[in-house]
């Protein structure tokens, strides 16, 4: 945290801050960072859910993208909803299932490109502007 709030001027080198200050000064400057791996800004920081990684690799839900629960994985190793989702189906509650971008994350998007007399559709990422793939 200290690395990245340096790289964008909100503390000084020498300084000692606060675990609590430097906690909030982290959550209010997310917007700042550029993300390592395509360099957007405009990234967001929140407290992390119990029982829930997000790291690479870990199995993400199919209907709203989240993480799934370690404990979720542990029991049904092979599920792909998470458990709030999967109980929304079970009560017959529809939702519509979303494919997310690989890059970034965001939710993809259906986009109309002309073609002289035709138009062709493909799938592309929702963040403005959008990643490359």
């Amino acid at each position: 945290m200290v690395t990245w709030l340096r790289q964008v001027g909100r503390i000084r080198e020498g300084k000692d801050v606060e675990l609590e200050i430097l906690y909030e000064v982290f959550r209010a400057s997310a917007s700042l960072f550029a993300c390592p791996e395509c360099g957007r800004t405009g990234l967001s920081a929140a407290n992390a859910v119990e029982g829930v990684g997000n790291w690479p690799g870990t199995p993400t839900c199919l209907k709203c993208g989240r993480p799934i629960a370690r404990e979720r994985l542990e029991a049904v190793p092979q599920t792909r909803v998470c458990a709030a989702c999967q109980q929304d189906a079970e009560r017959g509650i529809q939702k519509e299932d979303k494919t997310y971008c690989p890059r970034c994350g965001a939710p993809m998007e259906v986009r109309a490109i002309p073609q002289g007399n035709r138009t062709r559709y493909v799938l592309g990422c929702s963040a403005h502007p959008p990643c490359p793939l």
